[in-house]
Formats: structure tokens, sequence, C-alpha cells
């Protein structure tokens, strides 16, 4: 379908080249005249384009006046569909944040030479090998879509996904069909966040925070700190290298909430963020007791006062 088809017929005589018959075509629904996609001239049947609906058996007729002779010969056209335009998309982006939903969509644009009936079927496949299920193929026009849903999007979830799309046309007594397939690269942006250290106040305690995005690694990202507050940790006894964020010493001050932010740049413009709670814990400060007057010994009746003395360490701020 879409192309030039034409069919030829001669009649002949055998041994006498004198007499020409008369070539005609025709189909079940009669004899065949010129239209706009089919012309009949001198026995040479011509579809331009030839459509599915032109599918069917044809009939020759040769007649010879002279001898009011008839004979017929027929064939039978089998159109096949041509393979349509395929194409696949991801809505939002095909790059998303681990946790967030996406559709996949998978379009099938039909020929307009496909003017039959004609039944869509479609099979995903995801990156396992496994098949999914997805929408029905919904008709716009000459367009059918089908769609797949990732609702919360795991890292487990990036790789390649294929769409295949079956198109089959009834034309008289056959069935035809044609398959395209499509495929689409979804990747997952994450961000982990990991503690060197103990959070104990007065110690070093670091917290590193790496952007990745899964299933395309030649893509860097970049990471930045901020604070619960949504500002640049700041303080002479806090240093921001990249991804790294350190505190030497940790302090009870410092105990918050910190979000790392993993922005890819290349390509795409998105963001991902990750968050973590730093609950600093209190060092076991120094206890002293002492006694007044200082003695070593002590008598019943005898005045004593003892001071007990918690130090803290000056981080515990």
């Amino acid at each position: 379908a879409g192309q030039m088809y034409t069919l030829t017929c001669t009649g002949t005589i055998v041994g006498d080249t004198t007499l020409t018959p008369v070539v005609t075509w025709s189909n079940p629904n009669g004899v065949i005249t010129n239209r706009s996609d089919i012309t009949v001239s001198n026995g040479v049947l011509t579809f331009n384009p030839l459509r599915t609906s032109h599918g069917g058996q044809y009939t020759c007729q040769s007649t010879l006046s002279e001898f009011n002779s008839t004979m017929l010969s027929s064939t039978q056209l089998i159109v096949q569909i041509p393979p349509p335009i395929i194409t696949t998309t991801a809505v939002p982006s095909q790059v998303a944040i681990t946790g967030s939903n996406i559709t996949l969509l998978c379009n099938v644009q039909l020929d307009p030479s496909v003017d039959s009936n004609v039944t869509v079927n479609r099979t995903w496949i995801g990156p396992a090998g496994t098949t999914l299920g997805g929408s029905a193929p919904n008709k716009n026009g000459s367009i059918y879509q089908t769609t797949l849903s990732l609702i919360s999007l795991k890292t487990t979830d990036v790789g390649i996904y294929t769409c295949s799309m079956t198109v089959s046309a009834v034309v008289p007594q056959f069935i035809v069909q044609t398959t395209v397939s499509g495929t689409i690269q979804v990747s997952a942006q994450a961000v982990n966040i990991t503690a060197f250290g103990s959070p104990v106040a007065g110690q070093m305690y670091t917290l590193t925070c790496t952007g990745a995005l899964v299933g395309n690694a030649s893509i860097v990202s970049t990471t930045a700190w901020r604070n619960g507050m949504g500002g640049v940790p700041r303080g002479n006894d806090i240093t921001v290298s990249g991804g790294t964020l350190t505190f030497n010493p940790l302090r009870t001050s410092h105990g918050g909430q910190y979000i790392c932010l993993s922005t890819l740049t290349y390509l795409f413009n998105s963001t991902a963020t990750n968050m973590t709670n730093v609950i600093v814990q209190i060092p076991a400060p120094t206890v002293t007791i002492t006694s007044t007057p200082i003695i070593t010994s002590y008598y019943a009746g005898t005045p004593l006062n003892l001071t007990c003395t918690v130090q803290l360490i000056p981080q515990v701020d």
C-alpha cells in the first residue's frame, strides 16, 4: 500500500494477428472504470497509490466480437501494509528522579493508504526482558498511542524499554499485518548520602553526597549542600568541598537537617535532593567531687561540704 501497482492483461488470437480482442477489468462490484486512484487503459489496470481497500479478486475479460467469444482470467490482489512510523518519548522526561512518576509513550502513524479497518496490538518489554502491560492503543486519526506508567521510579527500573506495535488489516478474504518496534532509554537520577565517623561533639564528622544518573554513567552531576534553612553551611569549623561536608570539630549547634542537591546540566537541567538529620551526641562530661575542709578523716558532728563539678567540652555549645 502507498505505492503504484499495475496489473496488465493481454488477449491474443494465436495464429491470427489481424484480430484484436477487447480487454476489460472487473471486480465483484462490477466493471472497473477510471477514478482518482485507479486508471484502466488498454488492458493495464493501475493503482496509484495502491490502498488496502483495493485488495480482492480482479478478473480480466478478453472479448472477440467477431466470433462472440469471451475468455476470463482472475487474480487475487493481497495488499501488504507498509511499515508505519513509530516514535517513543517520555513525560515529563526520560531522565527522572528516583521516587517520581514518568509515563512512556509509543505512537505509530499509519500511511494514509491503509484505509481498511485495522486492529493495533501493543507489547511492552522491560529492561529485564519481561513483558509489561501498558494501555491499549488509543486512536487519534491515523495515530495509535499506547502508554506505560512507571510509578515511584526505582534504580532497578532504569534501562531500555521496547514498544512493539502490530497492525492488522482485513482485506477481502485475507488478514495482513506488520509489526514495528521502538525503544526508549530510561535513566534515574539518584542522590546518596554517606556518613563517616560518629556524630559526637568534639570529634570530626563528615557527610559525603554523590549524585549519579543510574543507567548512564557517562553523565556526571554536580553536588551542593544546604542546611535546613536553605543556606550554605558556614563556620570556622565547617568546610564544604564538592559533595563533602566536614565538621571539625562537630558541635551540638551543628545538629539539624542537611540537604544535598545533585544537578545535571548536560543535556538535562534536573536537580534531585536527599536529606539527612544530624543528631549530635554529647560526650560524657568530666565529673569531680571535692570536700571542704580537705582532711582525710571525718568525725561525727563535724561540718562537711561536698562539691560535685561537671565540666563539658567547649563543643557542647
